[in-house]
């Protein structure tokens, strides 16, 4: 178990430069560090096709990470990665989610717990 919490962002926002063809974030996401050191599940640009390849690919990288229930989840990116990630965090942490959602009033992360999810 990390000592710290830890913020898990499910993909970086990226676009393709079209001159390096590397992806680029688009978006600064180290204000979210005040809550703990970022983890990225997925890169940029990550596509899935079958919904069991996307879940088998989030479970491998949670539990590569070591993810506990009181890290903090932040999603980003594509809707199918956010939804089946934060599926499989709230059930391994007995349905309640340390949710970071940007707030364009305050320029800063707010941090939502939600409990009893299932």
């Amino acid at each position: 178990m990390s000592s710290k919490p830890r913020v898990v962002a499910t993909q970086i926002p990226s676009k393709k430069d079209p001159k390096t063809k590397l992806w680029v974030p688009t978006i600064n996401i180290t204000p979210a560090q005040k809550f703990g050191e970022i983890e990225v599940l997925l890169p940029a640009g990550a596509q899935f096709y079958a919904a069991s390849e996307i879940t088998r690919v989030i479970r491998h990288r949670l539990n590569e990470i070591n993810f506990q229930p009181e890290d903090y989840f932040l999603p980003m990116g594509s809707p199918t990665v956010m939804s089946v990630a934060a599926a499989i965090v709230a059930r391994r942490s007995n349905g309640a989610l340390n949710l970071l959602q940007w707030d364009n009033h305050t320029g800063d992360y707010t941090h939502f717990q939600l409990n009893n999810l299932f």
